[in-house]
C-alpha cells in the first residue's frame, strides 16, 4: 500500500529535492518509525528543478510547486507477523515529514513534523485462502 504525502511549499519557498544532499541540505523525506510488520521502500519523488542560488552561485534541485510524495510500504506475510497481527482490528503507524525550507535569500532551519496514521487491517489479507478440492 502506500502514505501519499501532499506538499505546497508556500509562494517563494522551496524544499530540497533528492541530490541537494550532495551540497549539504536536507531533502524531503516521509521517515516511517520501524514496525516490525511493516517494510518502507525507496520513497517515489516527482521531478525536481534546477534552483540558481545567485549568492554562493550554487545549483540544487527542489521543489517549488505543489507535489506528491509517495511511500510504498509492504504488509510482513510472514506467519510470525501475521499471528501478531491476528485478532487486532488495526495498525499504528508513526513517522515523520521532514524537510528544509528555503527562499532567495536564507535557508530556515530543518524541521520533523511528526505525522501517525491508523490503518484497519480489515482492509488488508492477512491469511493465505484455504483451498478445498
Amino acid at each position: 500500500f502506500s502514505l501519499v504525502v501532499e506538499v505546497a511549499p508556500h509562494p517563494h519557498l522551496h524544499v530540497y529535492a533528492p541530490g541537494a544532499e550532495k551540497s549539504g541540505y536536507r531533502v524531503i523525506a516521509l521517515k516511517i518509525d520501524p514496525n516490525p510488520q511493516i517494510q518502507a521502500l525507496p520513497a517515489r519523488y516527482p521531478a525536481s528543478e534546477i534552483y540558481y542560488f545567485k549568492p554562493l552561485k550554487e545549483r540544487v534541485p527542489v521543489f517549488r510547486k505543489p507535489f506528491q510524495l509517495v511511500q510504498e510500504l509492504l504488509l510482513d506475510g510472514a506467519p510470525a507477523s501475521q499471528q501478531a497481527m491476528r485478532g487486532k482490528e488495526e495498525l499504528i503507524l508513526t513517522g515523520a515529514l521532514q524537510y528544509q525550507a528555503c527562499d532567495d535569500t536564507m535557508c530556515y532551519n530543518p524541521v520533523s513534523v511528526p505525522l501517525s496514521w491508523k490503518l484497519t487491517l480489515s482492509k488488508f489479507i492477512l491469511e493465505r485462502p484455504t483451498v478445498t478440492r
